[in-house]
């Protein structure tokens, strides 16, 4: 038995057939390799693209809070294994010059091309309006300690309203159009809450993890 075989050089198709004299007996006469294996449906398999970045809380409790009348959100760095308090987000920034931070840097210039995230509610909390929570990643460039959103985001699934309970996991995937980071820049993952419909302070409490592609 012979498996079907698809030649990167040449002409042989799935089985053979037409440039190959009509041989389609699962081997090539007169092929020379190299040869890629297939499986026998002719589906060439998907080739994997890009480093996946893992984020976890692990241990540490996340606290993701609105302060100011339910409307400035509180952040929290989730890191690898670890996470730590961030500080309010002021538009589109956050400013972590003062702070311990959990940002890694980009080793060389690539594209964030998908993102991934979940939290899990660890405490039950009784929710007026609805919160949305947001993964996404901050990038600062340079000798900047200033990190700036990116595209890089998420909104998990589903919102959250009314109670909470213990275990309650929420979560989303996306695929990006490519997002560019460069070599030198440091990238932080971030987790942060918005509530709309009230104007309350608003806690979760629990665990996050998330991952991103960089191609």
């Amino acid at each position: 038995m012979f498996s079907n075989n698809h030649m990167k050089h040449g002409g042989c198709g799935c089985g053979c057939g037409g440039s190959c004299g009509g041989n389609r007996s699962g081997r090539c006469k007169n092929a020379i390799g190299p040869f890629l294996a297939i499986d026998k449906a002719c589906i060439v398999p998907p080739v994997n693209k890009g480093s996946i970045i893992a984020f976890s809380s692990g241990l540490t409790q996340v606290a993701l809070a609105t302060v100011a009348g339910g409307v400035v959100s509180v952040s929290q760095q989730i890191g690898f294994g670890t996470a730590t308090p961030g500080v309010a987000i002021l538009g589109n920034t956050i400013d972590l010059s003062a702070i311990v931070t959990e940002a890694f840097v980009v080793p060389r210039d690539g594209n964030i091309t998908a993102i991934s995230a979940s939290f899990k509610e660890l405490v039950g909390v009784n929710l007026a309006g609805t919160t949305t929570i947001n993964a996404r990643i901050y990038k600062a460039t340079g000798n900047s300690a200033i990190y700036t959103a990116t595209d890089a985001s998420v909104n998990l699934t589903p919102s959250a309203t009314g109670a909470i309970a213990v275990g309650q996991i929420f979560a989303a995937s996306a695929n990006l159009a490519p997002i560019p980071v460069a070599q030198g820049d440091r990238l932080v993952m971030v987790f942060s809450i918005t509530v709309s419909g009230v104007t309350v302070v608003q806690v979760m409490t629990g665990t996050a993890s998330a991952g991103i592609t960089i191609e």
